[in-house]
């Protein structure tokens, strides 16, 4: 499991402008960058906030990302609590 990569990337998108413009333009192409499993690289690709949650996103990590993806709170908290 490599969560640590999971958060470091998505950490990567929520700070760094040029991580974030290239990811929204070619999530699977940033994904090969990181060391994921292929049910994080899966659950990101998806954008399954849920299953990236159990996989090991850390929620302050996490919600920002969902933010940027203009997801609200109460479907944010739905999904990780599923």
């Amino acid at each position: 499991m490599s969560a640590y990569a999971l958060n470091k990337l998505l950490r990567e998108v929520n700070r760094n402008p040029q991580v974030r413009e290239r990811f929204f333009a070619d999530r699977a192409g940033v994904a090969n960058d990181y060391d994921l499993s292929e049910a994080e690289r899966g659950a990101l690709l998806a954008q399954d906030v849920g299953a990236l949650y159990r996989l090991g996103a850390h929620g302050l990590i996490l919600r920002p990302f969902t933010i940027l993806q203009q997801m609200p709170e109460p479907d944010y908290l739905a999904a990780i609590r599923s």
